[in-house]
């Protein structure tokens, strides 16, 4: 996806050259306008009166294509914020699931310290003189909420002593795939969730934490694997290429969604081209080899909180399709969901509460299949086959059409330039929308967007509303 500004008039937005269809439509045109000075120069279109009689017969064919081409370029634009909305609601149903999950489980018996209820403490008055009290000692203040050197959230809310019994050895993590990962070490994905607080009236600021459950855990990652899995299947443009997965580290910078943003010796690394030469062969129409996409691909991983296991990875290889390793994935995370709940994990949540969790995760995987029907389903190729037929056609009537009702051949080729450039570039937006997940530049961002629903996912940990432990009495 290309971010840009678009400058007075949108001129600024003409300085870009890889993913414009504009400039894509230049070299087309100006063989269109080599044809129009091959005919000035050999015919005499526009001295003979009798060549037409009137522009009519001309004209309903270019109606007609100009149809033809609207009809393709409006359909592939609904394609594409298609495929966008589709993400979106397959990102924000598994979120919910997420959020649930983790607020269920606040109220679990593992917690044996919660935040006073006001149904249970009418007493309670939260209010002081109307109006909330931010200079307290005993709140957080802005300095404390955010880091000031990455900007990052507050690293985690948990208070001290808050789990009735520990599922881990304070200061451990098992990290998944090759090995174990102590806690404390600077690369560990649960790191920034170290040494974090939550003040009440009678706890300092500088409380010294346990880590998140291993139910928080374990419901982050499997989310967040299924969104990486979902994401790879629709990017996956090559058969039989596998998209990487990765480690999820909070913290790390986000994703350009622009892949020429990076630096070049980044960009080498998913091609074996220059990027000039990249850029050249776009301008002629030719897409990228299937060793690049390879390649791209590659460089672009899907990260996944928790990092992926050998025998996850195992499982997913043997699952035979697309589909299947989405389908598989969404199994684990009800299955969790189902034996987590009879074991009393969500705490005394009602069956029809917890079944919104089921819904959840199948209007999550109804987005996927919106997508993942955009992503499979190529345009009707009918239509994409008789609108690049005319698309060419175009490049020899023009000329004939400029000849005839025009008889200065400098302005008669400045027109003609203009008039197939304007036809051309419009067939090739319509191609470039037409598979929002494959069209580099003008690809949708999944890697992005799967590290923002990480991010996301990873408040999960935050435990209870800070302001919830400032209470006084009547």
């Amino acid at each position: 996806m290309i971010k840009y500004t678009s400058g007075a008039y949108g001129t600024q937005a003409l300085l870009r050259f890889h993913g414009s269809a504009a400039y894509k439509a230049v070299i087309p045109s100006f063989f269109s306008v080599l044809v129009f000075i091959l005919l000035d120069l050999t015919t005499d279109l526009n001295t003979d009166p009798n060549m037409v009689q009137h522009p009519y017969a001309l004209g309903a064919l270019i109606v007609a294509f100009t149809f033809l081409l609207s009809f393709k370029a409006n359909f592939s634009y609904n394609r594409y914020w298609e495929a966008v909305t589709a993400v979106h609601q397959m990102h924000s149903k598994w979120l919910d699931v997420g959020m649930d999950l983790a607020a269920f489980h606040l109220q679990s018996d593992i917690y044996k310290k919660k935040p006073p209820a006001f149904g249970q403490h009418p007493e309670l008055n939260f209010y002081r003189d109307g109006k909330r009290n931010h200079e307290s000692p005993n709140r957080i203040g802005p300095e404390d909420r955010l880091d000031g050197d990455k900007g990052k959230f507050l690293k985690g809310l948990v208070p001290k002593d808050i789990f009735a019994k520990s599922n881990t050895d304070e200061g451990e993590l098992v990290e998944r795939g090759n090995g174990s990962t102590d806690l404390n070490k600077e690369e560990n994905i649960y790191t920034n969730l170290q040494n974090v607080y939550l003040p009440t009236a009678d706890n300092p600021i500088d409380l010294k934490t346990k880590t998140p459950s291993q139910f928080l855990q374990e419901a982050s990652h499997l989310l967040s694997l299924l969104s990486a899995v979902a994401m790879s299947t629709l990017r996956n443009d090559v058969e039989a290429a596998e998209s990487p997965l990765a480690t999820f580290y909070r913290g790390d910078p986000w994703p350009a969604v622009d892949p020429d943003s990076y630096y070049a010796q980044i960009r080498d690394n998913w091609s074996t081209e220059s990027h000039c030469r990249i850029v050249f062969r776009y301008l002629l129409g030719l897409s990228r080899t299937d060793r690049d996409r390879t390649l791209y691909n590659a460089a672009r991983p899907f990260r996944v909180i928790g990092g992926v296991s050998d025998s996850e990875i195992k499982l997913l290889q043997a699952a035979r399709g697309a589909f299947a390793k989405v389908a598989l994935v969404s199994f684990w995370l009800q299955e969790f969901i189902s034996r987590e709940y009879l074991s009393g994990s969500t705490g005394k949540v009602g069956p029809p509460i917890i079944s919104r969790l089921f819904q959840f995760t199948s209007d999550g995987m109804l987005g996927y299949n919106q997508a993942r029907k955009v992503a499979y389903v190529p345009f009707p190729f009918p239509h994409a086959q008789i609108t690049a037929l005319f698309v060419l056609v175009m490049l020899f009537i023009v000329p004939i059409l400029v000849l005839i009702f025009v008889t200065n051949t400098l302005f008669g080729a400045i027109l003609n330039f203009f008039i197939v450039m304007c036809f051309f570039g419009l067939h090739e937006v319509s191609r470039e929308l037409e598979n929002p997940f494959q069209s580099v530049p003008n690809d949708i961002p999944l890697n992005h967007f799967q590290a923002q629903f990480n991010e996301a996912l990873m408040n999960m940990f935050v435990g209870y509303h800070p302001d919830s432990w400032d209470w006084t009495a009547n």
